[in-house]
């Protein structure tokens, strides 16, 4: 049996007045609910102009047995938060409002790395492999999937000017929930 594990995707994202994040593997459900106190523990580069450092990763590994011309692939996924890395600037939090809107903002982001890691799972897991292509097939369908969350991360923080265009941080907000239903059991 052949064990091969691969780091895959390892965003590092400055956010000027969030954060991202979220770990998760695919036997959970629903997006864990992220809080101040428990994601953000590393001291803040105080001379950043932004608010928050999220550093976030996405992983699988997967173990392959080949029995004559049977391949047997079995896949593990994971990927979140790495709260050790990632830190906020608390004292750029001016009140609970303000608090509860990055926060939410910050849900967002958690809510698009879930996605990515159940797409991942997805466009990864459920497809069609061969003996003689199954290495490389599986490290390009784990490249698109991660380059779509990646550019969606992107867009979701210019589109809603990272949180503060209330407007755009709503429609993104339902967006992401539609997006998320589809995982529902």
């Amino acid at each position: 049996m052949k064990n091969v594990s691969i780091t895959f995707l390892k965003i590092t994202s400055i956010f000027s007045l969030l954060f991202l994040c979220a770990f998760q593997t695919q036997q959970e459900i629903y997006p864990e609910q992220v809080g101040w106190d428990t994601h953000f523990l590393a001291k803040p580069d105080r001379l950043s102009p932004y608010a928050a450092l999220t550093v976030t990763n996405w992983h699988y590994s997967y173990s392959s047995k080949i029995t004559g011309n049977k391949l047997h692939i079995d896949f593990k996924f994971s990927g979140g938060v790495v709260p050790a890395e990632s830190w906020v600037k608390s004292d750029r939090i001016s009140n609970r409002k303000v608090s509860r809107q990055l926060l939410n903002h910050e849900q967002g982001h958690v809510n698009i790395n879930f996605l990515l890691l159940k797409e991942g799972e997805n466009q990864v897991r459920f497809q069609k492999y061969s003996i003689s292509n199954y290495k490389r097939l599986i490290q390009a369908n784990a490249n698109k999937v991660g380059k779509h969350f990646s550019d969606m991360q992107s867009r979701y923080d210019v589109e809603t000017k990272h949180g503060s265009d209330l407007n755009a941080q709503s429609k993104w907000d339902d967006y992401i929930r539609e997006q998320l239903n589809r995982y529902e059991k």
